[in-house]
């Protein structure tokens, strides 16, 4: 190979095989924290949202199976595994009672995540997550003196109704676990019924902890109930601080 070829096969490399721009980026060390310091600054609000979606999907499963239980955990009808459509049969009167019931609790259930989302959506509209700032109920309460009055009354208004809804609904799923739990132990399946039965309880005790924890809190304590590690507001958002009888 000669001097002319290889000077040809240099240039056909420089022309086609060219590094893509999404190397080039990542070679920038700053790249990855100019992305970050833009979505949790910048523009806190969409990606605070961005996050209670993702976390809304992932929880919509867990309601449901854990709700229906008679539905969804497996059971013995004679020598077979009872079908969905076997389940939602009227065997008794306790076993239909207990799976009318299981469907209310679905539905409370809805309900409380229908408070849940919109105390959320409140809490990332009205309010910021500022760790140059304190997260004692006073100081809360100053900041929250600075925002228009019906903005205000607007949170405290939708934490307290989250607080008692979230209360009723600890309640509510402790009856259709016994119910339920009754009802299975007539139908159960050995060494898989009562291990799948434990499973649903515990996973939703999960939530309804977490329910508790959040909805319990001191006045002005809002935590997220979406973001990771139970994020507290404890600034009001730039759009609706008032100062001076004026929004600044």
């Amino acid at each position: 190979m000669d001097a002319q070829e290889i000077s040809i096969i240099q240039k056909l490399q420089k022309k086609f095989l060219k590094a893509p721009k999404t190397q080039i980026e990542i070679k920038n060390p700053d790249l990855y924290k100019r992305i970050n310091t833009f979505i949790t600054v910048k523009n806190q609000n969409l990606y605070q949202r961005f996050i209670v979606l993702i976390n809304i999907l992932f929880e919509f499963y867990r309601v449901i199976s854990c709700s229906l239980l008679i539905i969804f955990i497996p059971q013995k009808c004679g020598n077979n595994i009872c079908s969905v459509n076997d389940k939602i049969q009227w065997n008794s009167l306790l076993y239909g009672v207990s799976l009318i019931y299981n469907f209310v609790t679905l539905f409370i259930f809805c309900f409380l995540y229908f408070l849940e989302i919109r105390r959320e959506n409140v809490l990332i509209k009205y309010l910021d997550v500022n760790p140059g700032l304190p997260y004692y109920k006073a100081d809360v309460e100053k900041l929250l003196d600075l925002m228009p009055v019906n903005k205000k009354e607007k949170i405290l208004c939708v934490h307290y109704y989250y607080h008692k809804y979230a209360n009723i609904m600890i309640y509510v799923y402790i009856v259709n676990a016994i119910l339920s739990g009754l009802v299975i132990s007539k139908y159960r399946i050995p060494n898989q019924t009562l291990s799948t039965f434990i499973t649903y309880i515990l996973f939703i005790l999960i939530k309804l902890n977490n329910v508790y924890s959040i909805a319990n809190t001191e006045e002005y304590t809002f935590y997220s109930a979406y973001l990771t590690t139970n994020m507290q507001f404890n600034d009001i958002d730039k759009k609706y601080k008032e100062i001076d009888n004026e929004i600044v």
